[in-house]
This record gives structure tokens, sequence and C-alpha cells, in this order.
């Protein structure tokens, strides 16, 4: 059964040596339980900073992230958090299995009686015959496979993504794209993506949730009303360049029109 995630009045301060950072402020978000979600915003706006509050890697300094009404440690011990990273980072010396069942050994196999079976979670994720493999072996996008079974493991209901695509060409990154929604919707989790991509969020999503440069702020949220499943065919839709545009006005609407000003007084003066 899915979750839903909730920011509310989110705050995020790293304290360091020189002057405090204020990386997210007042923060407020929904991820409906079984949707997927995509984050957008310029590098250093928190996107991952808020991947992370959810995760229980990093703890708010002001306001709260909930997970189905819990908090993301309660969430964390009862295993209901799959995270997935930009780089794969398997372990170089254990085979595709090894690497996917590392949340048994790490949990202990007599605690995740309810886990997927290995083998189960390789077909899904379409690396069958590869089980004996080392990840030298694999391509970036077999990797990441491997990557994404390893986060399904223990059966979470919230699944994280952060750019796990962002480091792949763009033919595999759609392909990836394809086989990530497959999965979501073969495993019925909420997803929440971090991506710097207009149309890999569009095409994704059923909301967009556009941030503010630091400190981060979710300053729009769309709504992508496109069918399911989601096909490469859309993407040459008009309904999908709107959508697409909506996020780019979201982005950068407001310094779009400042340029526009700017350029519009620079021609009068002159």
């Amino acid at each position: 059964m899915s979750e839903d995630i909730r920011a509310k009045r989110v705050t995020m301060v790293f304290e360091g040596r020189g002057t405090p950072v204020t990386a997210l402020e007042d923060v407020d978000l929904l991820v409906p339980a079984g949707s997927f979600g995509a984050i957008i915003g310029p590098s250093g706006c928190g996107k991952s900073t808020l991947l992370r509050l959810a995760a229980d890697v990093l703890g708010a300094t002001a306001g709260s992230v909930t997970i189905g009404g819990r908090t993301p440690a309660v969430a964390r011990r009862d295993h209901k958090l799959g995270f997935v990273f930009q780089s794969p980072t398997l372990l170089p010396w254990r085979t595709v299995r090894q690497n996917v069942e590392l949340p048994l050994d790490i949990v202990g196999r007599s605690r995740a009686s309810g886990a997927h079976s290995a083998t189960d979670l390789i077909k899904l994720v379409g690396l069958e015959g590869f089980d004996n493999a080392l990840p030298h072996e694999l391509s970036g996008g077999m990797q990441q496979r491997a990557a994404i079974a390893r986060a399904l493991m223990l059966r979470p209901t919230i699944l994280l993504l952060d750019e796990p695509f962002g480091a792949l060409d763009e033919i595999t990154r759609q392909r990836m794209n394809l086989e990530l929604l497959r999965i979501w919707a073969d495993t019925g989790t909420t997803a929440l993506l971090v991506t710097h991509s207009i149309a890999e969020a569009v095409f994704m999503a059923d909301r967009v949730y556009v941030m503010s440069p630091r400190p981060g702020r979710i300053t729009a949220t769309i709504e992508v009303v496109l069918p399911r499943p989601r096909t490469l065919e859309m993407m040459k839709s008009s309904a999908f360049f709107d959508y697409v545009n909506r996020v780019r006005d979201g982005l950068f609407g407001r310094e779009a029109q400042e340029m526009a000003q700017a350029a519009s007084v620079s021609v009068e003066a002159y």
C-alpha cells in the first residue's frame, strides 16, 4: 500500500564555519499516495536536500516532513523508503544478485520476511541472464537497473530518486524513463524524482514541483494530465509542449520578463 509525502513549512539551514546557509525556506509540498512527483529547479536550490529530508538522511531545522503521517525516521526503520542516487553505487566485488540482495544482508534476512525475491526483481528490471555479472561488466543503464532493483528489495512504499539518469546518454535515458514508469506502475509505490530536465519531469510526473533559487521554495505546482501509460509519441503532442512551457514559465517566467524589460529600456535609451 502506497503512502503520501508531505512537507509543511520546512526550513533547512546548514551551519558551517562561516555564515549559515539557508537551503530551504517554508517549503510546503504534497505528493499524493501512489502518484509520481518530480522536483525541478536551478542548481543549488535545495532539491536534493528536500529528498534527503524525506529519506531521513537529514533533519529539518524547522517544519516537518512526514511519510504516510509518520516521521521519516519511523518510515526508514519500517523499511518503507527506497533511494536511488545519480550514481548506481554498486559494490564492485558483488554480482548483480548480491548487490540486489544487499538490503537483506544489512537488515538481516530473518527480519526481511516480506522482501521481494531477488529473482523476481532482476526480472522486473530487465536484467535476466546477468545475475552473476559484476558491475564493471554492465552498461551505465544496466547498473542503474540493478540499483533500482536493490532499492525495491524490502518492498518500500516510497521511492526517492535523485537524478538517477543524469549521467546517461539521451537515448538510454529515455529508455530508462519508460522502464522506471513500468516498474513504478507494477510496484504501486509513491515516487518522487529530482531532475534538471523539464521534458523528463513532464513525461514522468503527475505533478511537477518548481523550486526557486536558494533559499529553495516551491513556487509552482503543475498537474500533468496526460494519459498513462506514457509513451514517447506523447512527447510530440501539443499537450506535452504546453506542459513543458508551463514548467519553463514557472522556472524562468519572472527572469525572462525582467530580461525583456531590461532589453526594452536599453533599446529606448539607445
